[in-house]
């Protein structure tokens, strides 16, 4: 079993409201973390996807935290409407504190028929009904330069206008995974892009889009039958393209971008790029090859580069690195390992996304009015949402905050076995003030035990007139 071990308390205090489909949306959401429209992960930790989601809210999954890794455990992200501005994952720019949101992992699932299947925000994301534009921000626009650790591998993106786009990221790390049948399969806007191992093909745009990037690497990649370029180097800076597949219409189109790359086509199809930035690379014959759906027909296949590389019967004969090209990439070090604490294989909790202890308060039945001074027997029910059964060690219980400290008990515990997707009520008793006014009563939904000390989600308000 996993259990999501988590390291600060993160609740989202930033919102803002946008109309999109002629409703007006809060985004980030203001609950969570699963709803059924979406996924909202607020809090460091592990956290697994044990169905699919298919979300009405314009965001499937939202993380506003960091140290999160997500599992999808191979199951699929989507909309539940096609055509409608929609993203699969977002990782915020910042976390409600501020902080630049850093050490997330994303992995084993697929995403389809989004806008964007999975979206690394950066100061400008305005380009969605609900983003906006924070360029000017110099807190905003600094967070851009900080060292955000924001990893994929293992996904698998179709049918979406972009498959993975990140802006403003310093390091972008993509590996092992599959962007087929998009529009544009990935799109890096600023930073050094990692990108390895990756089957990018049949995207009806660029295969990889670079703008303005300095740097990286693109390496051990498959790119084959994207209807525009392989890779679309837009601005860019001494990005080392080595190690790779390339069969496109068009292998590499070089757009104003600093150290032109140097193309010869040798008899032997092996070593193409000249130069100390790239080199290794698999080419298709002739440079240009003629495969893509809507010329098939016509297609001349006498070498193996007219016709997607994986099924030519040759990638024993011609592996990766072709013998004799001579090429010895720059070594690139590995990024630092995400600190997170994590234990075996999880278990299947099929009513949640979290595995560990969590919990999430789900009602009360405190009045809404009452006379100054007097007491009133209340509840607050709390849920344990989580995958794990809470014991004595756990510490789970609820704090109240502010005026419901001074009316109340400031804590409320909850006693030992309280298992998974169990509820439990509190009984106790508020006591208003002798002041009358309007006040807001609020309680969290804490853990404090074995050393870890973590705040669940969002506070539950009541909001209470004394008379």
């Amino acid at each position: 079993m996993i259990r999501s071990i988590f390291f600060a308390a993160v609740s989202i205090t930033l919102l803002f409201s946008s109309p999109v489909f002629g409703i007006s949306i809060t985004f980030p959401p203001e609950s969570g973390p699963y709803t059924g429209d979406y996924v909202l992960i607020q809090e460091p930790g592990r956290y697994t996807l044990e169905n699919n989601v298919t979300h009405t809210y314009p965001v499937g999954v939202i993380i506003t935290s960091s140290s999160v890794i997500l599992d999808g455990q191979g199951y699929q992200v989507r909309p539940a409407k096609t055509g409608d501005p929609s993203v699969g994952i977002w990782v915020t720019l910042l976390d409600s504190q501020g902080k630049p949101v850093t050490g997330v992992r994303i992995q084993n699932l697929t995403v389809h028929d989004e806008v964007t299947g999975i979206y690394l925000e950066g100061a400008d994301s305005s380009e969605f009904p609900w983003g906006r534009d924070r360029s000017k921000d110099y807190a905003v626009s600094d967070a851009t330069f900080s060292d955000r650790d924001i990893k994929c591998s293992g996904v698998t993106i179709t049918s979406s206008r972009i498959g993975i786009a990140s802006r403003g990221l310093k390091t972008p790390a993509i590996w092992q995974s599959e962007i087929k049948g998009n529009e544009k399969g990935i799109s890096i806007s600023d930073g050094a892009p990692d990108i390895r191992d990756l089957v990018v093909t049949e995207n009806t745009n660029a295969g990889i889009h670079l703008e303005r990037t300095s740097g990286g690497v693109i390496t051990g990649c498959r790119i084959e039958g994207n209807q525009g370029p392989g890779i679309l180097l837009d601005h860019a800076k001494g990005i080392q393209i080595w190690n790779n597949i390339f069969d496109n219409y068009v292998n590499i189109r070089n757009a104003a971008s600093e150290g032109a790359l140097l193309y010869q086509i040798p008899s032997n199809q092996t070593n193409i790029i000249k130069g100390q930035k790239t080199g290794g690379n698999l080419w298709a014959q002739g440079g240009v090859p003629v495969y893509s759906s809507h010329m098939i027909a016509d297609a001349d296949h006498d070498g193996f580069g007219d016709m997607p590389y994986i099924e030519s019967g040759l990638i024993d004969q011609y592996p990766l690195i072709p013998a004799g090209s001579g090429f010895i990439p720059v070594e690139i070090p590995e990024p630092e390992p995400i600190q997170t604490v994590m234990t075996p294989v999880p278990v299947s909790t099929p009513f949640t996304i979290i595995t560990g202890i969590h919990a999430v308060i789900t009602g009360d039945s405190i009045p809404t009015e009452m006379k100054a001074g007097m007491s009133y027997p209340v509840t607050i029910t709390l849920l344990n949402d989580g995958s794990d059964n809470w014991l004595d060690m756990h510490g789970v219980g609820i704090r109240a905050v502010g005026d419901a400290a001074t009316w109340g008990p400031e804590w409320l515990p909850v006693p030992s076995g309280i298992n998974s997707k169990q509820f439990y009520t509190f009984n106790f008793e508020l006591k208003a003030p002798t002041s009358p006014g309007t006040y807001e009563l609020s309680y969290q939904a804490v853990r404090g035990g074995q050393g870890v000390s973590v705040t669940f989600g969002r506070p539950h308000k009541k909001v209470v007139t004394v008379q």
